[in-house]
């Protein structure tokens, strides 16, 4: 009886650390592109893993969704005009509209195949 418990145990145990190494495994499914950007297919997020001047508004490490990005995005674009009397219609003309900042992001993933993830590089 004490040989059925003993090896019963065991399994158990195995069984238990397999489960636990398993469940505490990271499941969020990120990308690298061309070494300069990362997309995270889980949260639908980005960032840039060094400062560029493609993208000059987006802080290094710091992922950004859509909405984020964006308000980076309009806070850069009208930096150089922040001191400047303009009427609203001015600043319409001037600001980003939602569907530049979500192509700016469209081009960057373009490649990116959340369905069988790997890196894209040159």
């Amino acid at each position: 009886m004490t040989i059925i418990m003993k090896k019963f145990n065991k399994t158990f145990l195995t069984i238990l650390i397999s489960i636990l190494i398993v469940s505490c495994d990271d499941t969020d499914v990120i990308v690298q592109i061309f070494g300069a950007y990362e997309y995270n297919c889980t949260t639908d997020e980005y960032r840039v893993l060094n400062k560029n001047i493609i993208l000059p508004f987006m802080e290094k490490n710091k992922w950004y969704n859509k909405e984020e990005f964006h308000e980076a995005h309009i806070e850069h674009a009208l930096k150089p005009f922040k001191d400047l009397p303009m009427n609203d219609s001015s600043l319409a003309k001037i600001t980003p509209t939602r569907e530049l900042s979500e192509a700016m992001l469209g081009e960057i993933v373009m490649k990116v195949d959340c369905a069988n993830p790997r890196d894209i590089k040159f």
